[in-house]
């Protein structure tokens, strides 16, 4: 069976900052503020990317892998696959990635990479930014 994603966003205007408040029923809950004029969408209308307007904090949950948090860093951008599941962001704090038997550090300022398969499986990358 496949993992189904379900987005709802909406629009709050405030000055220079938008909020785009979405909850995903599965597998990311989230509160994103994006800088206005910075929030790209895809054709089915889910949030693509915007400009953080505030430090977020994504939780991330997949069948195969339990909860990840991600501290994404305001003033960069984060990202989001056309499903509506997080994707990306520049971490705002250090996390650890856990794959088999290690644990990686992923220091603040690097991107960080979320992919999750049709099975549910959970794959984080890390990279310099």
């Amino acid at each position: 069976m496949k993992n189904k994603s379900f987005l709802l966003i909406i629009f709050t205007s405030s000055l220079s900052v938008c909020a785009v408040n979405f909850t995903f029923f599965a597998p990311a809950k989230a509160s994103v503020v994006c800088e206005s004029n910075t929030i790209s969408t895809y054709a089915n209308g889910s949030l693509s990317t915007c400009i953080l307007g505030q430090n977020t904090t994504v939780q991330v949950s997949s069948s195969g892998s339990g909860t990840s948090i991600f501290y994404c860093q305001e003033q960069k951008y984060i990202s989001f696959d056309e499903k509506g599941q997080f994707h990306s962001c520049q971490l705002s704090q250090e996390i650890e990635i856990r794959q088999n038997n290690s644990i990686k550090i992923c220091p603040v300022g690097h991107k960080v990479y979320v992919d999750i398969s049709e099975n549910g499986i959970q794959s984080i990358n890390c990279r310099d930014y």
